[in-house]
């Protein structure tokens, strides 16, 4: 197998149950396992984002058979807000937990643990395996709402 090089800006497709899925590798995250924050495009007109989330792009390349198709403009994604709990023991299932500590934070560096979790939107900040983002990109639930308002800023 022919080794790929991934480089900020790399646009790659996905074969799903649904057809072909496309997404665009934007940066590492210092702030979660250096885990690679993609973009998942609605649909291939690559213009409008789903949802962010953090992967390893290498793994899904070798065992899942991500195909690079491209590269384009990275996006500033500083006002992107993740989060997930801070003891990192809650099951995806319990989120609105509100007896949990939270985590949010930016790629830019920005970062606070609150009680409740903001109104605004925040991409969940785990770093899902390739596997995972297959369903994830398929439309299974993530066990959040992603119909949140636009987030002020941290």
């Amino acid at each position: 197998m022919k080794r790929v090089v991934i480089k900020q800006g790399d646009i790659f497709s996905i074969e799903t149950e649904k057809g072909k899925r496309y997404f665009q590798y934007i940066c590492k995250d210092a702030y979660q396992l250096n885990g690679n924050v993609i973009r998942v495009f609605k649909d291939d007109t690559m213009t409008d984002v789903e949802f962010y989330i953090h992967t390893i792009i290498s793994i899904g390349v070798k065992q899942y058979g991500w195909v690079k198709v491209g590269n384009g403009p990275v996006p500033d994604i500083s006002n992107v807000v993740f989060f997930t709990d801070v003891d990192m023991a809650a099951k995806l299932y319990v989120f609105k937990n509100q007896d949990a500590n939270w985590r949010i934070w930016t790629v830019s560096g920005n970062e606070k643990i609150v009680k409740e979790l903001p109104e605004y939107r925040c991409e969940e900040g785990s770093v899902y395996p390739p596997c995972r983002i297959m369903d994830v990109i398929c439309g299974k639930d993530l066990g959040y709402n992603r119909d949140m308002k636009d987030m002020p800023d941290l």
